[in-house]
C-alpha cells in the first residue's frame, strides 16, 4: 500500500462543475481579472467573516503585497523561525530585515515572550504563522501587544483555511491575513493566494500593488508587480471553497482516528488542540521520543511500507545557509525550535484517507520506531 502525505481532492461532481466554468471562461476570452476572480474574492471574504479579499498569484505573493503596503524598507519585521522560508523571504524581498523569534514547544507556533524580547526601535511589524492549521493560541495576546507598540500584525494563514478560535476564523485577528492555495493545502486553486483585511485602504492598495502598481485607470501610482490571480485558478478555488467545510470535517475525523490509534505508543507525544479551537489539520504533527531518529523512521516508513511523511519545519529558517551567511544566525539562537523540530514528524493527512489506512499507518509507525530507528 502506497500512502501519499498530501493529495488534493475533487469529487466527480466538482470536476464536472469546474469543467463547465472553464469552458465558459475560455469562450469569453477573459483569462484574468474576470468575473470568477471577483466572485471568489467576495465569497472567500464572506466565508472568513472579513470585509475584503484580494486574490493573488500565490501565498508568497500575498505576503509580498502586504509587506509592500506597509513599507518595511530598512526596517525590522519579527517572524517565527518555524515556518516555510517564503515567510522571511518576503520580508527580505520587500527591503526589510527578518528578525527570527523562537517557538512555543507545546504549540509549534511563535513564542510571544520571545517576540517581546526581539522588538527594537526599528521594528515595524510581526508575522504570526498558524502552524499545521492550529491558530496560534496566543494570537489575542500578540494582537494586543502589537496594538500597544504600533506594530502591524500579519497572519500567515497558509495552513489554516477555516480554522477557528471561539468561532472567529484564522486570518481575521491581525491587520492582514495571507492565504495559500498550493496543491497540498486544505483547499487549492493549483497555484494562488488571497489577502484578507477589514481595512478598505489596505484592500485598495493591494489591488493596485498586485497589478504592477496601476490603479483602476491604468495609471501607475506606486511600485508593484504582476501578482494577479488567474481566472482558471479562481474557478478551481471557488469550487474548493464550496467544499471547505466538508474537507475540514473529514480532516478532523482523520485526526481523531490518529489520536485513538496512536495514544498508547509511549515513544510519541501528540499535540493537543484547545477546546475553544477548530484545527484545520493541514498536517498531522507528532513528536517522537528523543531516542528516535526521525529521518531513519521516515526512510523506513517510505521504503518498507510506502508511507510518505513530512515535517514542519526542519531546519528552522535561521539555520538555512542563506540566513546564516547573510544575517549571522547560528545554532543555539532558537533553542526550542532547534531541539523540538528535529523530532517532529507529520503523518499523511488528506481527504482520501480511510480509517483502515490510518490503522495501517499507525501500526507501521509503531513497528518502525520499536525496531531499527534508535539514535546512535
Amino acid at each position: 500500500m502506497s500512502v501519499s502525505s498530501a493529495l488534493p481532492y475533487f469529487s466527480n461532481d466538482s470536476i464536472e462543475a469546474i469543467s463547465t466554468d472553464m469552458a465558459q471562461m475560455l469562450k469569453s476570452g477573459q483569462l484574468t481579472d474576470g468575473p470568477f476572480s471577483k466572485k471568489f474574492e467576495t465569497r472567500f471574504a464572506a466565508y472568513m467573516g472579513a470585509k475584503y479579499a484580494v486574490g493573488v498569484s500565490s501565498g508568497s505573493a500575498s505576503l509580498d503585497v502586504a509587506l509592500r503596503y506597509y513599507g518595511v524598507q530598512n526596517k525590522e519585521v519579527i517572524v517565527p523561525t518555524n515556518t516555510f522560508v517564503s515567510t522571511p523571504n518576503s520580508v527580505v524581498l520587500a527591503g526589510g530585515k527578518p528578525v527570527f523569534a523562537d517557538m512555543n514547544p507545546e504549540t509549534l507556533c511563535i513564542d510571544v515572550e520571545d517576540v517581546r524580547r526581539k522588538v527594537t526601535p526599528k521594528t515595524v511589524g510581526v508575522i504570526v504563522v498558524h502552524i499545521a492549521g492550529l491558530i496560534c493560541p496566543q494570537i489575542r495576546e500578540l494582537r494586543e501587544f502589537c496594538n500597544e507598540n504600533d506594530l502591524f500584525l500579519l497572519e500567515d494563514s497558509a495552513h489554516a483555511h477555516g480554522a477557528t478560535l471561539e468561532g472567529q476564523k484564522a486570518g481575521t485577528f491581525g491587520d492582514v491575513g495571507c492565504f495559500s492555495f498550493y496543491p497540498t493545502k486544505v483547499m487549492t486553486s493549483c497555484e494562488g493566494g488571497m489577502l484578507l483585511t477589514n481595512e478598505q485602504k489596505v484592500a485598495e492598495a493591494a489591488q493596485c500593488i498586485r497589478s504592477c502598481g496601476q490603479n483602476t485607470d491604468r495609471q501607475m501610482v506606486m511600485l508593484g508587480d504582476n501578482w494577479r490571480l488567474s481566472e482558471p485558478a479562481a474557478i478551481i478555488g471557488l469550487h474548493q471553497l464550496e467544499h471547505l467545510e466538508e474537507f475540514l470535517l473529514k480532516r478532523n475525523q482523520i485526526a481523531n482516528w490518529y489520536k485513538k490509534a496512536l495514544q498508547d505508543i509511549k515513544e510519541i507525544t501528540l499535540f493537543e488542540t484547545p477546546a475553544n479551537m477548530r484545527h484545520s489539520y493541514y498536517k498531522y504533527p507528532l513528536k517522537l521520543s528523543e531516542t528516535i531518529d526521525r529521518q531513519k523512521a521516515a526512510t523506513a516508513l517510505k521504503e518498507k511500507f510506502g508511507i510518505e511523511t513530512g515535517h514542519i519545519y526542519y531546519p528552522p529558517c535561521h539555520l538555512h545557509p542563506y540566513y546564516m551567511e547573510t544575517y549571522g544566525t547560528r545554532m543555539g539562537d532558537m533553542p526550542s525550535a532547534e531541539q523540538v523540530l528535529q523530532q517532529v514528524m507529520c503523518l499523511p493527512m488528506h481527504y482520501q484517507l480511510t480509517k483502515q489506512t490510518i490503522q495501517h499507518i499507525s501500526q507501521a509507525l509503531s513497528d518502525t520506531i520499536r525496531t531499527a530507528v534508535t539514535k546512535g
